[in-house]
């Protein structure tokens, strides 16, 4: 059994988020969303929320269940999704236009006077009784630095509306914040997603692929098998002697799930003395292996 007393944890997959950025843009407008992690330009559909306070951003994917309970059982048999939600948290610190805008729930129109003229420089924000709510589609951005490369997180929800929002606060020392909550809502059967170019995934086990020959030394009439492994499973395996191939018999076969093959080879009765054969087996559009050791074929025992 291996020794388990040591630490097994890597400090390279510690993940902080030093750099972010939200952008949100009209659910209505957007074409196509983000499919990979690259950063989004200025022209984009999506425009940036600015800075955040320090306490950053709040995803939080969430699932609610109910147990299903049975006589049989003192414990729950399965639990049923109840509810599922999706939901983006986070205070802007910019007065602008897009922070202000999306905070109201409204969007500001030039400023009139009674008779409908315009008031130069002062702009209006109506709040409404019965507000309208605006379909959101929302990207959030993380990133940091590690061994010297960029390492980026995206997460994105297609379809969103604003579910809560804060108080401002008016103070002498301190800033006006524009506190927001963002749920998700149903986009086709989806949530959101996220998206990272980090290695997340361990590279799968590369197995060598190797042949070998058991036995390696054969007499005329005989077989021997062709044994691989390290092979594309599934691929079918053609094996190939030379020279004289002609004098040697093999049904090509699939790789089985665990990469392995064993494939019988028959070896005729006049297949001329030697050890001077190479056997290669190739599955598929894999490259040729050829075996470990050579083959060598002795004369028929009562043969002359």
């Amino acid at each position: 059994m291996a020794d388990q007393t040591g630490n097994s944890g890597n400090a390279k997959k510690i993940r902080f988020a030093p750099q972010g950025e939200i952008y949100v843009a009209d659910a209505n407008a957007v074409k196509e969303l983000p499919r990979d992690c690259e950063p989004i330009g200025v022209t984009d559909v999506f425009k940036a929320l600015g800075y955040v306070d320090e306490g950053g951003v709040t995803i939080t994917p969430s699932i609610e269940t109910d147990p299903v309970n049975v006589w049989q059982s003192a414990v729950p048999v399965l639990y049923n999704v109840k509810s599922a939600s999706f939901q983006i948290k986070a205070t802007l610190m910019e007065t602008n236009e897009l922070t202000t805008q999306l905070f109201f729930g409204a969007k500001w129109v030039q400023a009139t006077e009674q008779d409908g003229s315009a008031i130069e420089g002062v702009w209006r924000l109506d709040l409404k009784s019965t507000p309208d709510l605006t379909e959101l589609a929302i990207v959030v951005d993380w990133s940091q630095t590690v061994d010297g490369l960029p390492v980026r997180y995206r997460c994105v929800i297609g379809r969103a509306m604003i579910s809560d929002r804060g108080a401002i606060q008016l103070q002498r020392a301190e800033n006006g914040k524009f506190e927001l909550t963002i749920d998700a809502l149903d986009h086709s059967g989806s949530l959101g997603y996220v998206l990272t170019d980090d290695k997340v995934k361990d590279d799968p086990i590369s197995i060598p692929a190797v042949v070998t020959l058991a036995p390696n030394t054969v007499a005329q009439d005989g077989h021997f098998d062709v044994v691989g492994k390290g092979f594309p499973k599934g691929e079918t395996v053609a094996v190939t002697v030379s020279p004289n191939s002609e004098k040697f018999t093999a049904t090509s076969k699939p790789v089985g799930e665990d990469g392995t093959f064993t494939i019988p080879v028959t070896v005729a009765a006049d297949a001329p003395v030697g050890s001077e054969y190479e056997v290669s087996a190739k599955a598929g559009a894999a490259e040729t292996v050829t075996s470990v050791d050579k083959l060598t074929v002795e004369a028929k025992q009562g043969s002359f």
